[in-house]
Parts: structure tokens; C-alpha cells; sequence
């Protein structure tokens, strides 16, 4: 029998990014999609310890030219958060354009851009998510608009826009790396 296994590229991106940024950890990929809300597990073994971060990643293609004030805008749908994720990982694959470069030039490279929750955080985050018309009614979605890896903001399911790049996932990675169990 021949071996074969895919994984979606957000996951494989993330994991990518863990492997190369969390130190003395290791990053591993469930072989079955039994485990709902856990795609990947970051390890570390210390003091005879095993040490375990669950994660659940989920993904958006970037869409252009939604809003002027942003290079690109990330929408996703709202779901349940559930207990047995540590952490949820959003993911935006996007073309990152030259300046002064049409977007029609094959002159552009592939990027991601991602945001990093811990449980509560996500948690609560999930519960700010409403219609801007109707503050009591929940939003199916909410979405982010972003100027490369240096600004992100919530652009949909908040009454208003807001600063969202004490999230990105270069700022969290000490908080990553202290946070095993």
C-alpha cells in the first residue's frame, strides 16, 4: 500500500512557521480528521515532562480591492470555539505586490499573514462578533483588512474597525513558547 497523505496548505504553513520560530518543540500532524478542533500539536519534552499546545488553524484566500484603506481582506465564518484547542491560528494567503507594481504583473511573490488566540481570547472574540446595524444580533462573519505584516484590523463583526496586530503571530511567539502544559 502506497503511503499517501495531504495537508491543507493553512496547516501546513502554520506548522511550517512553528518549527522554525518555537524553540526546543516540535510540531505534529494528526494522521485521522477524527479530532474535531485540533489540526496540528506543537511538543516539548522537558524535565521528563511531555508538554502539549493543541491548535486548530483555520484559513482564508485574501480578496482585493474590498476596501481602499487595505492591501488585501481576510473573511472567515463564525464558529463555536471548542475546549480542547489551546490556541487558534488564522491564516491569509495572499500576493504580496511591489509597490508600484500591477496586480495583473506576475511580478509578486506568495505570502501569509496569521493571527494567533489563546482559548479565552478566541472565546471571547467569538461572542464580540455582531452585526455593526444591530449590536444584539451575531454576525455569520468577520473579517480583517491588512497593509502587509505590519497592520491588521477587524473590518467586519465590530461595531467598529479595530487594531487586531497585537495578535499577529510574531508578537505572540514568547507568549507561545511559555505556554505549554
Amino acid at each position: 500500500m502506497q503511503p499517501i497523505f495531504t495537508l491543507q496548505y493553512g496547516e501546513f504553513a502554520v506548522a511550517d512557521y512553528l518549527s522554525n520560530h518555537i524553540r526546543n518543540a516540535s510540531v505534529f500532524i494528526p494522521s485521522s480528521a477524527q479530532e474535531k478542533g485540533i489540526d496540528l500539536l506543537l511538543y516539548r519534552f522537558d524535565n521528563g515532562m511531555n508538554l502539549i499546545n493543541t491548535i486548530q488553524v483555520k484559513t482564508s484566500r485574501t480578496y482585493y480591492n474590498k476596501n481602499p484603506k487595505y492591501q488585501g481582506t481576510l473573511w472567515f465564518n463564525r464558529f463555536e470555539p471548542q475546549d480542547n484547542a489551546d490556541w487558534f491560528i488564522f491564516v491569509g494567503i495572499y500576493a504580496d505586490f511591489p509597490e508600484k507594481v500591477d496586480a495583473s504583473s506576475r511580478n509578486f511573490k506568495w505570502d501569509t499573514i496569521m493571527l494567533a488566540f489563546k482559548n479565552k481570547e478566541m472565546k471571547q472574540f467569538m461572542e464580540d462578533v455582531r452585526l455593526k446595524s444591530d449590536n444584539e444580533k451575531k454576525d455569520k462573519m468577520f473579517g480583517f483588512g491588512f497593509n502587509g505584516r505590519t497592520e491588521i484590523r477587524q473590518t467586519r463583526g465590530y461595531s467598529e474597525e479595530r487594531d487586531m496586530t497585537r495578535y499577529l503571530i510574531e508578537n505572540r511567539n514568547s507568549e507561545i513558547e511559555n505556554s505549554f502544559r
